[in-house]
């Protein structure tokens, strides 16, 4: 047997490594779309369950609250923004500090 050698077709290898590489990213989306199809319509049942056990719950441990979702979703929204100021505040409160620090420094100096 005579001794043959053998080349390496790097531009047939680098196709296919793309052409598989691309495959296995669409597989990959297709499979997580067939999940979100099946998944999701649950879990927004779940969520709606939970929002309504909440609001029975409140009912029964306070009888003369009425609270709505909208309620609920507002309360997120106040929350939210009682944050914002009370980050502001912290700030503006760190700012004064800063800016009373060095009179206190001019002060101690002309003493």
């Amino acid at each position: 047997m005579k001794n043959q050698q053998v080349s390496v077709d790097y531009w047939a290898m680098g196709k296919a490594m793309l052409l598989y590489g691309i495959l296995t990213v669409l597989c990959w989306i297709m499979l997580r779309l067939f999940n979100m199809v099946f998944l999701l319509p649950r879990r927004l049942r779940s969520q709606q369950e939970n929002i309504q056990q909440t609001l029975q719950e409140f009912k029964k441990r306070f009888p003369d609250l009425n609270i709505t979702e909208e309620d609920l979703k507002n309360a997120e929204k106040e929350l939210e923004e009682y944050l914002k100021e009370d980050q502001d505040k912290t700030k503006e409160n760190i700012e004064k500090k800063s800016e009373e620090t060095p009179q206190l420094e001019e002060t101690k100096k002309t003493i």
